[in-house]
């Protein structure tokens, strides 16, 4: 009986995702398999953290309640340390190998701005999160598609209790709902604090059960970043303008990063197939 052949998706298309270009290390890897964050050191200077806290400061009549107390979207559109930190290297590295290669992007942007009073909620992670574009995804042979990363960066040191980030360790992978939605965070078994000095962040899965202690005394600010696959769409109010276009053009990394939605990259279309299909 004759054999059929089918055209795959990979005999018409030069995906071109890279990911054997990526470098980080087997362990980095496993750790965020199995815990689902990396925390990032020193991604800022403290000449940095000042300017980013002073453009947070001339932004801060733009701010909403968000989920976590303030925020302010799409804080790469007022330049500076904002928009720079949306390309560090020691971020998009990992990005790359998590989401999809070199076929990614961002999706979103925003500082937020934790007042002292409560402890936020702690997210749903795992098969309970509903929403859909938060999905984390790994493969046996080592490769990721995660639909959802963010970037979280700490513009004032988050440690001992005092406004600290906390993760739910592998709570991406859970296949119940946790039932901690009205416990104090202190009491929640598995919940551990991940401490950051300022200029430090932490990237973690979306699909993670996560939440933020109370600062003690003073505001904290971060800036936070979200990335997605290539085809995934912009957070409604983080469209960028033509004038942030124009200004990052000549940048690469920004500029991969900032390309409209896409699924194939432009021209990765094969030539020979084009060729054999006008036969």
């Amino acid at each position: 009986m004759e054999r059929t052949e089918h055209t795959t998706e990979a005999d018409i298309f030069d995906l071109r995702i890279g990911l054997d270009e990526q470098a980080i290390s087997p362990e980095a890897k496993h750790f965020f398999d199995t815990a689902g964050y990396l925390i990032v050191k020193d991604l800022l200077t403290p000449n940095q953290i000042r300017q980013a806290r002073e453009v947070l400061g001339r932004l801060e009549g733009e701010q909403k309640e968000g989920p976590f107390g303030g925020e302010i979207l799409h804080i790469i559109e007022a330049g500076g340390v904002p928009e720079d930190a949306m390309a560090l290297e020691a971020v998009l590295n990992p990005v790359r190998q998590f989401i999809w290669g070199q076929q990614y992007r961002l999706v979103g942007s925003r500082a937020l701005l934790r007042q002292a009073g409560v402890d936020s909620r702690l997210t749903q992670g795992g098969r309970a999160d509903q929403r859909g574009y938060t999905r984390y995804r790994s493969f046996h042979n080592g490769q990721f598609r995660c639909l959802l990363i963010t970037c979280l960066i700490a513009l004032e040191d988050a440690v001992d209790g005092d406004g600290t980030f906390c993760v739910v360790p592998s709570s991406h992978k859970a296949n119940l709902p946790h039932p901690y939605d009205n416990t104090q965070l202190d009491a929640v078994p598995p919940l551990i604090e991940l401490p950051l000095r300022a200029g430090s962040g932490v990237l973690f899965t979306e699909n993670l059960s996560h939440a933020f202690k109370t600062p003690r005394h003073h505001r904290h600010h971060w800036m936070s970043y979200q990335y997605g696959p290539s085809y995934m769409v912009n957070w409604p109010g983080c469209d960028p303008s033509a004038t942030l276009l124009e200004r990052i053009g000549n940048d690469p990394a920004k500029a991969h990063l900032l390309l409209p939605p896409y699924y194939h990259p432009e021209g990765a279309q094969k030539k020979k197939l084009e060729n054999k299909e006008s036969l």
